[in-house]
């Protein structure tokens, strides 16, 4: 079961909102909350606090993050009924690095997003996208607009040139918290013999792992417009989450590639739980 989430925020409106999200999701499955605020100071400025202290400046934001995330702690606790903490660190790195070093198991980090832009980088490399390249923990982004509903359907969705990509420990994890009807989207531009023995391949090993439960579908999409046929399919099925993978070797192949995720990152209003192979 996933027993912490760890909450990246920068005081921001979709900082807040993923905060929100996650304080929702922690109440329901029982797990620790923990707030993170990164305040970070340039090179030349650390060596000069390093060597006569952290200047003024650099005292006044962390005391008023940590009075900030005090507030929040206790507002949350006292609404969600959960465990929450908060740490904040004054560093030279980026948030993106120092989120990234957390890790441990059973833990989820939840990430807003603004929308298209930062989407973007989340892709393609920075902001979010550090976090999720450097950490072996799983990570949801957050839409700014989305609001948070019980997980009652998750879409895996995969490419017609992508095998074992499914982390088997934290599905099983979600479906011990939520249990959850599952649907695996194999896409793919055409149908093909090779997409074909994909999917029947990992049909078996997705059976295999998880047995014999219930509420699990395995669909094909086969279109030249793969964000928008996704896109179309997460309204249809009223999906509460879309779960993509990343690999280590740090690119999405295929379908997560290129324009292909600019366009879903541009489109998309509903949370993405990133896996990594």
């Amino acid at each position: 079961m996933i027993k912490k989430i760890i909450c990246p925020t920068d005081f921001s409106k979709s900082a807040n909102n993923a905060s929100e999200y996650a304080a929702h999701l922690a109440k329901e499955i029982g797990a620790d909350l923990l707030y993170v605020n990164v305040q970070q100071i340039i090179p030349v400025a650390a060596a000069v606090s390093l060597a006569e202290g952290i200047g003024a400046d650099e005292r006044e934001n962390f005391k008023m993050a940590g009075k900030k995330l005090k507030e929040i702690c206790k507002e949350t606790t006292e609404t969600f009924k959960i465990k929450t903490d908060f740490e904040v660190d004054i560093s030279t790195q980026s948030m993106t690095k120092i989120i990234s070093t957390f890790g441990a198991e059973n833990t989820l980090i939840v990430m807003g997003t603004n929308g298209a832009d930062d989407m973007y980088q989340y892709f393609f490399g920075t902001n979010t996208f550090h976090v999720i390249s450097k950490t072996s923990l799983p990570v949801l982004v957050i839409p700014e607009n989305a609001i948070y509903k019980s997980i009652k359907k998750i879409v895996f969705a995969w490419d017609y040139n992508t095998k074992n990509t499914f982390s088997f420990s934290l599905l099983n994890n979600f479906v011990k918290d939520f249990n959850p009807e599952f649907i695996f989207l194999h896409v793919s531009k055409h149908h093909t013999e090779i997409s074909e023995d994909v999917f029947r391949s990992l049909r078996s090993e997705v059976t295999n792992v998880l047995g014999k439960i219930n509420n699990v579908e395995f669909e094909q999409i086969f279109s030249d417009n793969i964000p928008g046929s996704i896109n179309d399919y997460m309204k249809s099925s009223e999906a509460n989450i879309l779960s993509i993978t990343f690999y280590n070797r740090g690119i999405l192949r295929n379908m997560f590639h290129g324009t292909v995720a600019k366009e879903l990152s541009e489109t998309s209003h509903y949370p993405i739980l990133v896996l990594h192979a």
